[in-house]
């Protein structure tokens, strides 16, 4: 054959395999877009459907209410078999499996778990998220270079490590930053190693800490540590939702984040409480607007935190908030019923009280597995734009109601645009609180 001729064949064989692929290539692609995981409550409806020569099979031990479909024939209950179509309206909790399959051969499985998610009540109170009740937090090291230009890390040859709380020096008791600065400059200049005592976790010990001597700018002699440290005041949020019957809360809808947007490691003495707004800068174009808000490290503690997420701070409740805008538990939706349109959110704008404002969901994202942006909001309550502008901070937490179910929380706004925000379904938060049912029905302790 002539290469020439081998050329036309081999161009033509490639665009025959073209012609045929692609087309299965983009069922291929439909075919991975399927959740892996479907969770659905009992009487929830959901039809799943596949293109020949895809097809799922259905196991003969699969749940009531659960048929397949192959154009207007059913599987029989109890009967196992290829079909065309998923129909899912299960009559009870359980759990189960399905696969795609190509030509009998198993392509993809999808799990199936049928749930009650358990009814809470919403928050929208307004709260203080505390990381201990006394000393700083240590967030991170830097190194120093000592008036010989040598290297050091201080703090971390002491020992001391990232999320220890900093609660004395000499036996003095530090209760903020400028404190702790104060503190290390009179007593360095003594001469003697620093005696600190912190907490790590439950535990509570003593550190000796040599400071590295510098010449500041001024040609002053000063002593440095070598690490960053916060107030252990994280600032003001919003409360998701609790429950009195297992005694768990959910606020923020996402991470305390400190120093850099490193992660904070939640210490034993975090705490949650009842924060006053005490003012307003509303969010223009660019720069978000923010709540003022007061709050106590020692009054009005209504929980301990124990899971500091993404999809928001989780712990126990110490005892219930005051001021509930609705008195009796409401379910929470799964993320397959959340949809566009109307919603509510719940939010303090002025002292302790809670109030009601309208938006509306603007876009649902498919997601089968945990993710923070989970929805896209927008602020329509002329009242709330009047005076916040839109979504500012401080309303991280506020819960979004669709329906009359708990549906999700408001996380972040768009800078560019106060109106429009994002939210993380209330499903996820459950499931980072540890709060979702078990397969006996009882709930996860959020410890």
């Amino acid at each position: 054959m002539k290469r020439s001729h081998r050329q036309r064949f081999f161009l033509f064989f490639t665009v025959i395999i073209l012609v045929v692929l692609m087309p299965l290539a983009s069922l291929v692609i439909r075919i991975y877009r399927l959740p892996a995981l479907v969770r659905l409550r009992p009487g929830q409806e959901m039809r799943l459907s596949v293109d020949a020569p895809f097809r799922f099979y259905l196991p003969p031990s699969s749940p009531r209410g659960f048929w397949g479909l192959n154009g207007k024939s059913r599987l029989k209950s109890g009967e196992g078999g290829l079909c065309s179509t998923l129909l899912l309206k299960p009559l009870q909790e359980g759990f189960s499996k399905v696969e795609v399959r190509l030509f009998g051969l198993p392509l993809r499985r999808l799990k199936v778990d049928v749930l009650k998610l358990p009814a809470v009540h919403v928050g929208g109170h307004a709260i203080g998220v505390l990381l201990s009740e006394e000393g700083v937090v240590v967030v991170g090291h830097i190194p120093l270079k000592d008036i010989d230009g040598r290297e050091r890390y201080p703090a971390k040859e002491a020992g001391i490590k990232a999320g220890d709380i900093i609660l004395s020096i000499n036996g003095r008791q530090i209760d903020h930053i400028t404190q702790l600065e104060d503190l290390v400059q009179s007593e360095a200049g003594k001469g003697q190693p620093l005696q600190l005592r912190i907490r790590r976790g439950k535990t509570v010990r003593r550190v000796s800490l040599s400071p590295v001597r510098q010449l500041d700018a001024g040609q002053r002699l000063s002593y440095r540590m070598g690490i960053y440290v916060e107030d252990p005041a994280a600032g003001v949020g919003t409360l998701t939702f609790y429950s009195l019957t297992h005694r768990f809360f959910g606020a923020l809808g996402h991470r305390i984040m400190g120093f850099g947007q490193r992660s904070l490691p939640v210490a034993e003495g975090g705490r949650i409480v009842l924060a006053r707004i005490s003012g307003l800068r509303p969010g223009v174009r660019g720069e978000p607007g923010e709540k003022m808000g007061i709050f106590t490290s020692n009054d009005d503690i209504i929980g301990e935190i124990h899971h500091n997420t993404a999809y928001g701070v989780f712990g126990r409740l110490r005892r219930e908030p005051t001021g509930n805008y609705l008195t009796e538990p409401i379910q929470v939706a799964l993320v397959s019923e959340v949809k566009t349109g109307p919603a509510e959110i719940l939010t303090v704008l002025a002292g302790e009280r809670i109030e009601r404002f309208a938006v509306e969901i603007q876009r649902v994202f498919s997601q089968s597995r945990p993710g923070d942006k989970g929805m896209i909001i927008r602020v329509t309550d002329p009242e709330l734009i009047r005076k916040t502008g839109g979504i500012i901070q401080g309303m991280s937490g506020s819960p979004i109601i669709q329906g009359g179910k708990l549906v999700g929380a408001v996380t972040h706004v768009f800078v560019n645009d106060p109106t429009q925000g994002y939210g993380v379904f209330a499903e996820w938060m459950l499931e980072a609180g540890k709060c979702l049912p078990q397969s006996n029905g009882r709930i996860r302790p959020a410890s």
